[in-house]
């Protein structure tokens, strides 16, 4: 393999996982910051929001100026995330707009999250972890890697840039990324031939669209030409989430291996990794805007085998199966779980679509299969088992969410292991009858092959009436997974 692949990737997880080095930007023929670059106290067009010492309200506020896209968020039509209620209170959208806006709370607080971690100080750790449990709270140890992580881009001088264009970089990719959700901005750019169903599809269109025509989002627009170039060259490169929860198979990595960033352009890689830390960490904004409710030590651990696993594809003689290999091995031996066996594989993915962690949690999961009968058991191994390699061409979206929603549905359960239970009994056996008939529909031409399906209609019907998911569902012709009711 290449030297440099190695060596760049050694680099890259050495400073997620705590290792005091310093990265070259290698990566771009143009080391060093530009003479002309505006330095973290330029002009106030060009400032960060990051590094300005407005607070609340306020800097939201500043935050909508810098970064108009976000207004398309705060709109009736965008297309939510359904996972977890909004509870939280006095939301910036409310106290914007008047009403909550999940979406627009959501962006916010991914940009207050990159604020915290580039920070990286004690106040900074506490209110980042503030609301998490104790038992799944990020360790001290933890923020600091990523604050390395990020700090160590911002004086990589990738692209050119300084300090001050690389968090702008940043910035504008956490506002941007997830365009797709809003109305307006479909709207907008479907003359120009985006028109992709699954929002971060639509997104990579987009990010095609701007290099010829920047002006059409002035958050990209006003970027510098290099901070321009890592936002093109980093968007849609690896759905990170997809591969943490493992909803899909070898394919997830498909565009990784395709693209050869890992081999010869790690730094692009960390820059994509640490924009989806910021997006995890920001998720639950909507909840809490205070404190990351997401990214707890078990996300960290998680994401830092995910990277792992992305890492594999550092060597050019590997494939995607050896990346996603690598990965189920983290996530079995955590569980309690092996590799070889069927039952074992599947029981793993379907651990990481419900966020488990631990051999325990194997345990209760495990047990909640059993009581499935033999037939529904088979079924939805032959659903879930990769190890024949044979995947739906595009990965499903949001069955974690589905499941999350029912593992939190109080309706289910007292205790928490009797939520999961019965979200394994009602959640998995519906995964595997549209798995299977849309595998079904495929083979008989009915569907698109390049449209994912899209579980996130139904992620929000599990938040009101699980018992839904036993009755009868179709799928439309943008993917979408609708059951009876929501015709």
């Amino acid at each position: 393999m290449r030297k440099t692949g190695r060596i760049g990737f050694v680099l890259l997880f050495g400073i997620l996982v705590g290792f005091g080095v310093r990265v070259h930007a290698r990566d771009s023929p143009s080391h060093s910051p530009s003479p002309h670059s505006p330095s973290l106290g330029a002009t106030t067009t060009t400032r960060p929001v990051t590094v300005s010492e407005a607070k609340g309200v306020d800097r939201v506020r500043l935050c909508v100026e810098r970064y108009p896209e976000i207004l398309w968020l705060a709109d009736e039509h965008v297309r939510v995330t359904e996972e977890a209620r909004a509870t939280s209170r006095d939301s910036y959208s409310e106290q914007l707009f008047g009403k909550k806006y999940i979406e627009f709370d959501r962006t916010v607080m991914t940009l207050h999250c990159l604020k915290l971690i580039l920070d990286g100080g004690d106040d900074a750790y506490r209110q980042f972890t503030a609301a998490q449990p104790e038992r799944v709270r990020l360790t001290g140890e933890s923020f600091k890697a990523l604050h390395r992580q990020g700090r160590a881009l911002l004086t990589s001088g990738l692209q050119g840039m300084s300090e001050s264009e690389m968090m702008r970089a940043m910035e504008a990719a956490l506002v941007l990324g997830d365009i797709g959700k809003s109305a307006r901005a479909r709207e907008l750019f479907k003359a120009y031939g985006a028109q992709a169903p699954d929002h971060d599809d639509f997104y990579g269109e987009v990010v095609r669209i701007l290099q010829k025509k920047p002006d059409l989002c002035p958050t990209f627009g006003s970027l510098t030409s290099g901070a321009q170039k890592l936002i093109t060259r980093a968007a849609h490169l690896v759905h990170y989430g997809h591969i943490t929860h493992m909803e899909g198979g070898p394919d997830m990595f498909s565009e990784l291996r395709k693209s050869g960033v890992a081999v010869d352009f790690p730094l692009i890689l960390t820059f994509s990794y640490f924009i989806h830390i910021c997006d995890v960490a920001g998720a639950s904004g909507h909840v809490n805007r205070q404190s990351s409710l997401a990214y707890t030590e078990p996300s960290h651990l998680a994401i830092r085998g995910v990277l792992e696993s992305c890492g594999v594809l550092a060597n050019p003689d590997k494939t995607e199966k050896d990346a996603y290999d690598a990965y189920l091995a983290v996530r079995a031996s955590w569980l309690g779980f092996g590799t070889r066996d069927r039952t074992d594989r599947v029981l793993t993915r379907m651990g990481a679509m419900l966020r488990l962690f631990t051999p325990e949690e194997g345990a209760v999961l495990r047990a909640a299969v059993a009581t499935l009968s033999p037939g529904v058991q088979s079924r939805i191994i032959e659903q879930l088992d990769v190890g024949g390699g044979e995947e739906p061409v595009r990965t499903p979206t949001y069955m974690p969410a589905m499941l999350i929603n029912l593992a939190n549905n109080p309706r289910l359960g007292v205790s928490r292991e009797e939520r999961l239970s019965r979200a394994v009994i009602l959640g998995f056996p519906f995964i595997a009858r549209v798995l299977r008939s849309h595998r079904e529909r495929l083979a008989r031409l009915e569907a698109d092959p390049a449209t994912p399906l899209c579980f996130n209609g139904v992620a929000g019907v599990a938040k009101t009436d699980p018992d839904a998911l036993g009755g009868e569902y179709r799928i439309d012709p943008e993917g979408n997974v609708r059951l009876s009711g929501m015709w």
